[in-house]
């Protein structure tokens, strides 16, 4: 079906109306079941190195189709991709987790803390200052360096409380902890994309650990 469900998305980016959308719901709905189906098959294979995984339910993980458009110049109704926060707790969770996005030309496996409070943010930035070889242990790992890219905005300055001339200072500055794998559309085009995307999010394991 994931080739069916590409081409739908690709079709929803150039049809972003409700009434051509209304005359394909029930495929979107079809094809969105699979994929959720999918998803919890991958959960469930990730729960085998990640207890913290068993029990989530699918449904949590996952956002509508449907765009807020309340406050936002972008009067498009609808979102052209598909995305899973997977974590205890689903999307609404505050604590680091992986993050799987289905989207024709943009896809990929992300993770890590997107834009914490500042509390939070203050605790990660003095654990990683007091724990520097282990944090960078654990990003330069080759099996994780080999994968993901470690990113986030940033401070042009160091935060108050933090002397300038730190070696890593670059990761004091960080705002949030984002990692990347982007990955081509046919990642997914093939049958053992679950097998691979949960092995491919293995070595991000320790990194959550360490941020939680």
């Amino acid at each position: 079906y994931m080739p069916q469900l590409f081409k739908f998305l690709s079709l929803l980016s150039v049809n972003n109306n409700r009434e051509w959308f209304n005359c394909h719901k029930e495929e979107f709905n079809y094809l969105r079941n699979l994929w959720l189906a999918d998803l919890k098959l991958l959960i469930g294979r990730m729960a085998e190195y990640d207890n913290s995984l068993r029990g989530v339910d699918v449904k949590d993980c996952v956002y509508r189709i449907y765009r807020d458009i309340r406050f936002s110049p972008n009067k498009l109704p609808y979102k052209t991709y598909l995305g899973a926060v997977i974590a205890r707790g689903g999307r609404k969770t505050p604590k680091s987790c992986y993050y799987i996005h289905f989207e024709p030309g943009h896809c990929g496996l992300f993770g890590g803390i997107w834009c914490p409070e500042q509390s939070i943010l203050n605790a990660l930035r003095h654990e990683i200052d007091n724990n520097i070889e282990e944090f960078l242990d654990i990003i330069d790992e080759p099996s994780f360096k080999s994968r993901y890219t470690l990113s986030g905005d940033s401070l042009k300055t160091m935060p108050k409380g933090f002397p300038k001339d730190l070696p890593h200072a670059k990761y004091i500055k960080m705002k949030e902890y984002i990692f990347s794998m982007p990955v081509a559309d046919d990642y997914f085009l093939r049958n053992d994309w679950i097998e691979r995307a949960a092995s491919d999010f293995k070595p991000s394991k320790p990194l959550h650990d360490f941020l939680n």
